[in-house]
């Protein structure tokens, strides 16, 4: 019981039902389903009950900081505490997004800036302390894992923070406009380096051991992000005049290799799930939240593309990965819901 409640990637239930709300929405966007609408609405309002009830776990954490520099250090487990601000930030930009149905736009864009500036002061201070306690330690590149890319890459959930603030304010759009590329350079960056290190850890040692099945789809997150926070970003600063943002054309390349390379990867990974799951099962716990969000980020990639394309099939398939995304976080969710009556059983 003990470690089901300690788990560090509980937080991953905030990134990935937030991530589905915002998924949600846009497709109401998209296709005009009011009830799709609500069913954002009900999700957010889910993933800020999931946020308030969750944090004082890991504020605990932060109190303990011998404790909290080892847990950093641990390979395993240590990246996945980068969920904790990674899911303020995604929780930030659903407000943002989302928020206006349930209070005024400028309300829910102060939400966005507040849960924001909470979400970036704790992604620079986790990932900088697990970068630090990493390199302290002497590992094999056996202990690499997909789970090593939530505290670079939370960074590209940055950008998405500030667009809707940018858009809101628009005579704040230039400062905030290099504020936000210099987040994504700090993310695209560091994902190439510890996505590298990811493959050659899966090429050059032994297959992962079933319990660490849900890093293996990490990658899909930067993926999909990579591409669709710098169409939003590229977006924002047309819709704004900004000087030299005069087409989305970059956004729309970057966002289909990302997609292309989720795509590969999702076949890839399916199959070693699928292995595992025959050779003998993968034990549920928290971090099967993996699975959620990096499939809503591809999603909202997809869709992005779609939209600007105008592509009915692009858009088909974004209606597709919606569905496999609900699937799967109805699932986690069951599941999840599971394992906390059982604890409390014991």
């Amino acid at each position: 019981m003990r470690s089901v409640h300690e788990h560090p990637a509980w937080f991953g239930a905030v990134m990935g039902t937030a991530a589905t709300s915002i998924v949600l929405f846009v497709q109401s966007e998209v296709w005009g389903i009011p009830w799709l609408e609500w069913a954002a609405v009900v999700l957010l309002l889910l993933a800020s009950i999931l946020a308030v009830a969750l944090a004082p776990r890991y504020a605990r954490r932060l109190s303990r900081r011998s404790e909290l520099v080892v847990e950093l250090g641990d390979p395993g487990h240590g990246a996945m505490l980068a969920t904790l601000p990674a899911g303020l930030l995604v929780l930030a930009v659903a407000w943002a997004r989302v928020g206006p149905v349930l209070v005024p736009t400028s309300v829910a864009v102060w939400i966005d800036i507040v849960i924001a500036s909470i979400g970036v002061i704790l992604a620079l201070t986790v990932g900088i302390a697990w970068a630090n306690a990493i390199a302290s330690g002497t590992h094999d590149l056996a202990s690499v894992n997909g789970g090593w890319l939530i505290p670079p890459v939370m960074n590209l959930l940055v950008p998405l923070a500030i667009v809707p603030v940018m858009l809101r304010y628009p005579d704040q759009a230039p400062w905030l406009m290099v504020v936000a590329f210099a987040f994504y350079g700090i993310g695209a960056v560091l994902f190439l380096a510890v996505f590298t290190l990811v493959i050659a850890r899966l090429a050059l040692r032994p297959r992962q051991m079933a319990q660490m099945a849900p890093s293996l789809w990490i990658p899909l997150a930067p993926a999909g992000i990579l591409g669709f926070a710098l169409l939003r970003l590229l977006q924002a600063g047309q819709e704004l005049g900004l000087s030299g943002f005069s087409s989305t054309t970059a956004g729309v390349i970057v966002a289909a290799m990302g997609i292309g390379l989720g795509l590969w990867w999702t076949l890839f990974a399916g199959v070693e799930v699928a292995r595992l799951r025959r050779a003998g099962g993968i034990p549920f716990h928290p971090g099967w939240w993996g699975f959620v969000f990096p499939i809503a980020a591809m999603t909202l990639s997809i869709i992005g593309v779609g939209s600007v394309m105008e592509s009915g099939p692009v858009l088909i398939a974004g209606v597709l990965a919606t569905v496999t995304l609900l699937l799967v976080w109805l699932l986690v969710a069951a599941r999840t819901l599971d394992l906390v009556r059982r604890a409390r059983a014991r």
